[in-house]
């Protein structure tokens, strides 16, 4: 059975970090966009469908906003993008929680939730020459409008299903 996620996409990032996704991630490598996780892991791909409903009631209350990069951090052999404001992608993730408390975000591995895109993984000297390189460069911009529940299929991560963030529509 295929692993699901429940992401928001920031398709703007491409440019940016797409290649080095794609090189120094295995997600990206798997064809995952730059993306901030909400849930991960999420119900197997052959359950899914009967939480659809569930998955745009959970966020159906929420509206878009608008999201800025400026900044670099780090987790331990990780180099990612900071996304702000942070908090709002912390009320997603834990709405989430409320209505599927059986898939922490993580499976349960982190008592905190960091919102981040990942940029890379791997050494130390990697990282710190990325981060070099990214220094300047990032000051983005997004308006983020919809959640995805993203597949892991033979042939890499897909789009499944877009939830909008608009409280005025109902799933």
């Amino acid at each position: 059975m295929a692993e699901t996620a429940l992401v928001i996409l920031f398709p703007e990032l491409e440019p940016l970090i797409g290649g080095l996704r794609r090189r120094h991630t295995p997600d990206g490598a798997r064809q995952m966009p730059p993306h901030v996780t909400l849930i991960y892991p999420f119900a197997d791909s052959a359950d899914v469908d009967s939480r659809i409903a569930g998955i745009g009631r959970a966020l159906g209350w929420l509206s878009p906003f608008e999201a800025v990069f400026r900044e670099t951090g780090r987790f331990a052999g990780t180099l990612y993008l900071k996304p702000e404001p942070g908090e709002r992608f912390v009320a997603i993730a834990e709405a989430l929680v409320r209505a599927f408390p059986e898939f922490p975000p993580y499976g349960g591995e982190h008592d905190e939730i960091v919102p981040h895109v990942t940029v890379a993984q791997g050494s130390e000297s990697l990282l710190a020459g990325l981060e070099e390189e990214l220094s300047g460069r990032v000051e983005l911009q997004s308006r983020v409008e919809r959640a995805w529940l993203m597949e892991d299929t033979p042939t890499g991560w897909r789009r499944h299903t877009a939830f909008p963030l608009d409280r005025h529509t109902r799933v």
